[in-house]
């Protein structure tokens, strides 16, 4: 009895070690041997194996998934309550983005518009106050804004988009 024991626990040690080297040798697969390794199991319908691999590019961020850690690029606009006026969060996002490609354009820059621009540092720039003091007066600000700046910096952030987009 005891001896059969001793042959379970071998089982699933040896096992447990082909495991331990099945997931050394994924790790050391290219990207690319990775995805064929991956696409292979599936054909096969070989579930453990496709399970590791597809946790493999996961870890990685490639094949499918990669991209899936990148954080949505969105502007933030947190106007005050006292805000009446319906066309001031247009004026003020219209003009918000512009800012925001004008500095992406100064800078050579293809990240986010947003990150480390926010929406108080863009009024604080052209307004000389921060997001929490405007009233609904500083529309007419807004629209000035995009009168001078709209149209120069759309044309420009247009080339600096196709550029990105090569890359």
């Amino acid at each position: 009895m005891m001896r059969a024991s001793h042959q379970v626990v071998a089982v699933v040690a040896l096992v447990c070690l082909a495991s331990f080297a099945a997931a050394e040798d994924i790790a050391t697969f290219s990207d690319f041997q990775l995805i064929e390794e991956t696409r292979e199991a599936v054909v096969a319908q070989d579930a453990d194996a496709a399970l590791n691999l597809l946790t493999e590019m996961q870890r990685r961020g490639t094949g499918i998934f990669a991209g899936a850690e990148k954080a949505r690029c969105e502007e933030v606009i947190d106007l005050p309550e006292g805000i009446s006026d319906w066309r001031f969060k247009g004026a003020a996002r219209q003009a918000y983005i512009t800012a925001a490609k004008s500095k992406a354009l100064k800078a050579g820059a293809c990240g986010c518009l947003f990150d480390g621009f926010s929406f108080d540092n863009f009024t604080s720039e052209i307004l000389s106050k921060p997001g929490a003091d405007l009233v609904n007066d500083d529309r007419a600000e807004f629209e000035s804004y995009l009168t001078q700046q709209q149209r120069e910096t759309e044309a420009r952030y247009r080339d600096l988009e196709t550029v990105c987009r090569s890359m």
